[in-house]
């Protein structure tokens, strides 16, 4: 594919419209609200949340935004990739440090949906540092931390508290996290839902790394609470179909959403760190091609992994249903 060319555009559909995703999040917490009826306070029952598991879920295997991927495990793939001892942000290299200053790395995931990537990775990946999760839908923000306050993930129904995926890179038994995790108790801060127009934000981010644009400086006013300026991103992005989406919209092209959202995603990483984008609408070349854009030198993303999944082959044709690339962020200083 030629430098100056890029992917053919989607075609619109409706799971690229907010009222769409704002109508499927209000009728799930309605939905929660009539089984649960101590929900709206913030108190769930832990007998009814017990007695009521195969109700909640619902919240994770009829969302979209989970059951595109749940067919192929991107879930659970992603996070045994993101926990095996070859990523170096794994919680299996920074939780066998002696030291409780450690630093644990921060997570974001782009269009949360229900939250039940950054719940798997806390509660089965060992993920201690600081979680966020945005979405611009807050029907979603909403049932988010309304099932982190209930544990109603499915990741939560687990006999063991604390938890380490033990499978290693070639799908066999590996080195037994909880024993690296037991090296050092670091205690978890609770997972950050917030509300968030990623294509809609004027707010600053780290810097563009394009002279002619300069990031503007944060202020109380125009800043988010929730953004790590001191360290200039997210150790971790997440992306699970979030782009999927926004490529979906009616106004993608002329908005240029493809070549926008990568960009901002990318000043979401700190330099040295990790973006995981995972889509069943873009194959592999073509997600490369929007995320790195043939782009030289500066700051810029890279590949620096993938997940594996099944293949097929169709009409002389090999390809898989969905895929995921690990993108890492470089530039001056990395």
């Amino acid at each position: 594919m030629a430098e100056d060319s890029h992917p053919a555009y989607l075609s619109p559909s409706e799971l690229g419209t907010k009222d769409y995703w704002e109508t499927y999040y209000a009728r799930t917490l309605a939905h929660i609200s009539h089984e649960t009826p101590n929900a709206n306070k913030g108190q769930p029952n832990p007998t009814e949340n017990e007695d009521s598991d195969a109700d909640s879920d619902l919240n994770e295997e009829d969302d979209p935004g989970t059951s595109w991927f749940s067919e192929h495990n991107a879930p659970e793939k992603v996070l045994h990739f993101l926990t095996r001892k070859s990523f170096p942000l794994s919680p299996r290299n920074t939780l066998k440090s002696k030291s409780k200053s450690q630093h644990q790395p921060s997570i974001l995931d782009l269009g949360t949906g229900n939250g039940s990537m950054l719940a798997l990775l806390r509660k089965r990946g060992g993920f201690r540092g600081d979680m966020v999760g945005v979405d611009y839908s807050r029907g979603s923000v909403e049932l988010a931390r309304e099932l982190q306050r209930g544990r109603g993930h499915s990741a939560y129904r687990s006999d063991s508290e604390d938890e380490i995926e033990s499978e290693s890179e070639d799908g066999s038994e590996g080195e037994d996290g909880a024993q690296a995790q037991s090296e050092i108790e670091i205690e978890a801060s609770p997972i950050q839902f917030e509300e968030w127009d990623i294509l809609g934000s004027t707010a600053p981010l780290s810097e563009t790394g394009l002279p002619v644009e300069p990031t503007p400086t944060p202020t109380p006013e125009n800043s988010l609470n929730w953004f790590p300026y001191s360290a200039g991103g997210f150790d971790i992005v997440l992306d699970k179909g979030t782009f999927d989406a926004v490529s979906l919209a009616d106004d993608a092209k002329t908005t240029r959403v493809c070549e926008r959202y990568p960009d901002i995603a990318r000043r979401l990483v700190r330099r040295g760190g990790f973006l995981v984008v995972t889509t069943c609408n873009w194959t592999e070349e073509e997600l490369v091609h929007w995320f790195t854009g043939g782009k030289g030198e500066g700051d810029r993303l890279v590949v620096w992994g993938r997940v594996e999944y099944p293949r097929f082959r169709f009409g002389g044709h090999e390809g898989q249903g969905v895929c995921t690339v690990c993108f890492v962020r470089v530039g001056d200083g990395v």
